[in-house]
């Protein structure tokens, strides 16, 4: 029986939860390559940002302890959502590593939130570029992840004119006071 729906994604419908809400954001990392990320929003205004740090060890599930022990002591509010990224196994021109997968996972039961909402690498880098002064640093893609929960959660759409995006993000920036300057982070 051929199925007659694409597969629903993991995201709840919670879009007044992102905008008026708390949000803890987290830019995965399996803990071999990097640190991951987190950025942390309410009501839409970016409070802080920085990285989750691994003690390193070879075995992947000694990291994974080592990161829940960190995630518990460090993140134990509650959030009303948490944003993760949504990573599917194969794209264009990439594969997303089982371990990487498996990282998300342990960030999201680690962690207090009540809601989730995930985006698409493709999707969010996609407004970062829109909205400029986005950097390749894993508590900066954080950030822009939770930026563009929110623009989505707002109504923007990738099916809008290049100009109408801009103009939508414009907005965005202006009433949430967003930080694209991130010369001081360095």
């Amino acid at each position: 029986m051929a199925r007659s729906k694409k597969p629903r994604q993991p995201t709840e419908h919670c879009e007044l939860e992102v905008l008026e809400g708390s949000m803890l954001v987290i830019d995965p990392s399996s803990g071999k390559t990097g640190k991951g990320g987190y950025a942390e929003f309410n009501g839409g205004v970016f409070i802080e940002c920085g990285f989750i740090p691994f003690k390193e060890h070879k075995v992947a599930l000694k990291r994974f302890q080592n990161l829940r022990n960190y995630l518990m002591k460090n993140f134990n509010a509650e959030y009303d959502v948490i944003g993760l990224e949504l990573l599917k196994g194969r794209g264009r021109g990439y594969s997303v590593p089982i371990v990487l997968k498996q990282a998300i996972s342990v960030f999201a039961a680690c962690t207090n939130w009540n809601k989730v909402y995930m985006v698409s690498p493709m999707t969010w880098q996609a407004i970062a570029k829109r909205l400029g002064g986005w950097i390749k640093r894993d508590d900066i893609d954080a950030v822009y992840m939770g930026y563009a929960a929110i623009a989505l959660a707002a109504g923007y759409s990738s099916k809008w004119k290049r100009e109408a995006q801009e103009a939508f993000l414009k907005e965005l920036v202006e009433e949430y006071n967003w930080k694209l300057d991130w010369s001081e982070y360095d």
